[in-house]
Order: structure tokens, then sequence, then C-alpha cells
């Protein structure tokens, strides 16, 4: 008996569920419950038989799998969502209804929220969105929600302390979505190019610490080559040490040197901090660098490529979203991940996510606000463990084999994330690079003094608005 005993309890340890029999309503469900190895995400939260509870997702047009799919199809992503879902579904007895926005921003629920309908658990909308759902006074304030923990590790702590003005805390993101990760920021770079050359891949570099522009765009001007032979370094047609967008290197650049267009000041206030003469530095180097030949600098509408230049082996390096690398394991060349640069060597790694990327919030309509909390608390937890690690293995992997020395890049970029709350939550100039990046002569301080009265304005309005100040 007692080896009997011994080999269930084995077998119940080496499972990833066990399937038990529970309560049974009209649908007859069967219930997963979550087994060793799952307390130190679950154990802080209480299992309970929420009897059915349909919580109900509003997800962004196109971006539903993100958080809900159907079932389990054999991609590593797919599958890992299917399980933490399902998980979450057995261990509090609830259902997941997903509903997907007729909009690329989800921001089309504002009218039923303020006509006091009652839709939505969870909504998932363009950051910028968001903010625009917050300043209606259509959202949560997630200070009161006691069933969300934003002390764990599965929460971003930089969007929380940002984001947070006068006790008002809308939005939050975390492990709950893989977004934060997909649209950080961060350089990719081509291997072949590199070997061509004969140069080291900066892998070491950026683990010291020394990896900065200066060396970047030393490294730039070495990965121009003229491929068609007459002379000259065409754009379209030759080989270049650069390939960028104005709403990637233009945006990325200002937090390379640890500059916000949004800082809190001694009281926790939210300032306008863009003005200083470090982001006249630093916008001041990245365009001498952007206008010259060894770069393709994108701009929409305006100076157009006939293609991404990178996934085809004519740039050295490329910046876009980490998410990116995914795409890319189809292309001939091998490629690298790095943060991008840091401005000098004494400033710190500092990654901001593209405004693209989605944000959580809840509705004011939520009759249960503490359950629905308890709810995206679990979800969280688990796509710690479930999600997270099935973005590293699928981003890792290139045409050739997994990439060893970009995960501990890819942890770089991840500790360094930051929310600017003058980025995402509108205003003057929450676009700031990429509209220096359209303009003629990129004159930082003259947009600066054009605009200053007009972004104080915005500032005051908006802590008003979602501060309540």
């Amino acid at each position: 008996m007692r080896i009997k005993r011994l080999s269930c309890i084995l077998l119940a340890v080496a499972s990833l569920f066990i399937i038990s029999a529970c309560k049974k309503d009209d649908k007859d469900r069967t219930t997963y419950v979550p087994v060793a190895g799952d307390e130190y995400w679950l154990g802080h939260i209480e299992q309970e038989d929420m009897q059915g509870y349909q919580f109900r997702i509003l997800s962004r047009k196109g971006m539903v799998d993100d958080q809900y799919v159907e079932k389990e199809t054999g991609d590593i992503i797919n599958d890992a969502v299917y399980k933490r879902n399902e998980t979450v579904k057995g261990y509090l007895n609830i259902d997941i209804v997903s509903i997907e926005s007729s909009t690329d921003t989800a921001s089309d629920a504002i009218n039923s929220i303020l006509a006091g309908d009652d839709q939505y658990d969870v909504m998932f909308p363009h950051s910028r969105a968001a903010f625009q759902y917050a300043v209606q006074d259509a959202l949560v304030n997630f200070n009161d929600i006691k069933t969300i923990d934003t002390s764990k590790p599965w929460w971003s702590q930089d969007i929380i302390d940002s984001c947070n003005v006068n006790g008002h805390l809308y939005v939050l993101d975390g492990d709950i979505q893989t977004d934060r990760l997909f649209y950080a920021f961060c350089m990719f770079f081509n291997k072949r190019i590199f070997d061509e050359l004969g140069v080291e891949y900066p892998y070491q570099m950026a683990l010291d610490g020394t990896w900065t522009f200066d060396e970047f765009s030393k490294l730039v001007k070495k990965g121009s080559k003229d491929l068609n032979g007459d002379g000259l370094l065409k754009q379209e047609e030759d080989q270049l040490g650069y390939y960028t967008r104005e709403w990637y290197g233009p945006i990325q650049a200002l937090y390379s040197g640890g500059q916000r267009i949004y800082s809190k000041d001694a009281r926790g206030i939210p300032v306008l901090s863009l003005n200083s003469n470090k982001t006249v530095d630093i916008f001041s180097d990245f365009f001498k660098l952007a206008d010259s030949d060894d770069v393709f600098l994108q701009l929409t509408p305006g100076r157009l490529a006939k293609e991404d230049l990178f996934p085809v082996g004519r740039a050295m390096f490329a910046d876009r979203g980490l998410g990116s690398a995914q795409a890319l394991r189809s292309m001939d060349d091998e490629f690298g991940i790095l943060p991008w640069p840091k401005f000098s060597a004494d400033d710190e790694y500092k990654t901001v996510v593209n405004g693209h990327a989605c944000l959580l919030t809840m509705p004011i309509t939520v009759p249960d606000k503490q359950k629905s909390g308890k709810i995206i608390e679990a979800l969280c937890a688990l796509g710690n463990k479930e999600v997270l690690p099935a973005f590293y293995e699928v981003s890792l992997k290139t045409k050739f084999s997994r990439d060893a020395e970009s995960e501990k890049m890819i942890d770089i970029i991840k500790d360094s994330i930051i929310y600017d709350l003058g980025y995402v939550s509108g205003g003057t100039m929450n676009s700031v690079g990429a509209t220096l990046a359209q303009s003629n002569n990129h004159d930082f301080s003259q947009f600066y003094a054009q605009n200053e009265s007009k972004a104080q304005t915005d500032l005051q309005s908006f802590l008003k608005s979602y501060g309540k100040m």
C-alpha cells in the first residue's frame, strides 16, 4: 500500500495538472486544479468557486490571441496562453469570454461604459486610448482593488510609479500580456555583416555597460557598403549601417540618456521635464547620424524605402520592438539582439515600450471589482510562469539555432523598461522624437520654445482630469 501511495504522489507531482471531478453545473464541466509547483504563483490567491462566472475580456481588433485562444495548436505561445487560461478557469471555476474590438485602438467601448452598461471585466486598449478612457472617468482606480498585489514581480513597477498620480492609477502592465516585451524597443544586428568585417559582436560591450551611442555610431559607419559598385552609397540600393523609422529610433533616443517628457517632482507630481542640455545633445547626435548616407530613416508620409532593409540583409543594424524577432526567424542571415545603446557610459540602459502596445484597464461598470481583480491577478501570475518563458523561447530562436547570448540581452531589456507618462498620456510633446524626424532641421530647442506653453497647459488639464488635482 505504501508503494502504491508513493506512486500516486509522484505521479501527481510529475503531472502539470490533476484532472479532478468537481461540482457539476449545467455544462457538466471539468475543473483543472494546479498541483505542486504553482504555489509561488497562486499561493497568495485563495482558491474559490465563482460558479462559472463569465470573465469578459475586450481586446483590440486583431490582437485577441494575446489573451484568449480556443485550443492548443502546437504553437508555443498559443499553447502557453491556453494552459494559463485553463488553469485559472479551474482554480476559480470561471469561464473566459473574449470580445474583439471593432477598432485597432479598442476605444469603442467608451459610450457603453459612460452609459453604465456592464459589458467587460477588463480591457486592453492601445496605450494612448487607455488614458482617454481614464480622463473621462471610465476606469477603475487600481489602488482600490485589494485583490491585485502590485508588489509582485509579474507587475511592472515603473508603470505603477510613473502613472500613479495623486493616488489615482488607472492603467497597469505586466506578464498578463506579452505587449510589454513585444513592443519594447531594442537593436537587432546582422551577424553576417559583422563576420565579413571581422568585427566582434557587441554582446560583451552590452554586458560591460560600454555599449553607447558613440560605439554604435562607429559600427554603423563601418557597416555601409556600395553593393553595385557605382562609387555611390544609395540608400535604396546598397548596404547601410542602420535602418530605422520615425516611430522607432527617434522615439527611443530620448530615453537612452535617461530623459523623460514627464518626471515627478519632490511632491510626486508630474512636471514637464523634457527640456535639458542633455536632451539637446541626444537629439543633436542622433539626427547627425540619421541624416548621414549610412542611415535610412524612413518617414511616413515622406521618405519611404521600397522594402525593409534588415530582413533582406541590407542593414547592419535595425531597431524595432523585441517581438519582431519572431518574424525575423525566416531571414537568410543570422541575427542577434541588443539593448538600444546608452547615450553615454555613465547612463543606465532605459527601454521605452512603443505606444502601440496595450495597457490593462478595468471599466468603472464592473459590478464586483474585487472578484475581477482576483481573476486578473491569477492570469498575470500564471502569465509569468507560462507565457513569458514561451515568449523568450520563440524570440531567441533564429533560423539556425537558439541565440544564448541574446537571452542575456533580453534580460537587460526587460529589466530596463520604463513608462514615460508624457509619452503615453497625450499632450503636445508626446511624440517629440517622431515630430523632430519629420521637421527639416530637427531643432529640438526651437520646437520646445514654440510648444512649451501649450505643453504646460496640456499637463495641467491632464492632472486635473486624471489625478483629480
